[in-house]
């Protein structure tokens, strides 16, 4: 619900922006290029989505990164695991033999 409100609340913002900047400009470029009139709403709208557009790319470009080192991680971490669950034969102590007795009570007679 206060999704829906706010996207409400943006989307009115954004009408009353465009009602209120509609002066008309052209724009001048290097070697006599220049633009027809439009509105200035339409020119800082572009701008806007422009920037978001070049935001999200970048964006996006971390996140795969971020996404790929994780993947590795997570292998990393699954080979490991299996390597320690893995059964290894017991290893014999080097000082006991099967006839060396151990320490603990004493034989009963």
């Amino acid at each position: 619900m206060t999704k829906i409100i706010l996207i409400i609340v943006l989307i009115i913002l954004g009408a009353t922006f465009c009602t209120l900047n509609r002066e008309e400009i052209s724009l001048r470029y290097f070697f006599g290029w220049n633009t027809g009139s439009f509105p200035l709403f339409l020119l800082i709208l572009a701008s806007l989505f422009a920037g978001m557009v070049l935001g999200f790319s970048v964006g996006w470009r971390e996140r795969r990164k971020l996404r790929a080192q994780a993947r590795d991680l997570r292998e990393r971490v699954k080979a490991l695991r299996e390597e320690v669950e893995t059964p290894t034969p017991m290893q014999k102590s080097p000082g006991l033999s099967p006839e060396t007795p151990k320490v603990g009570k004493p034989p009963l007679a």
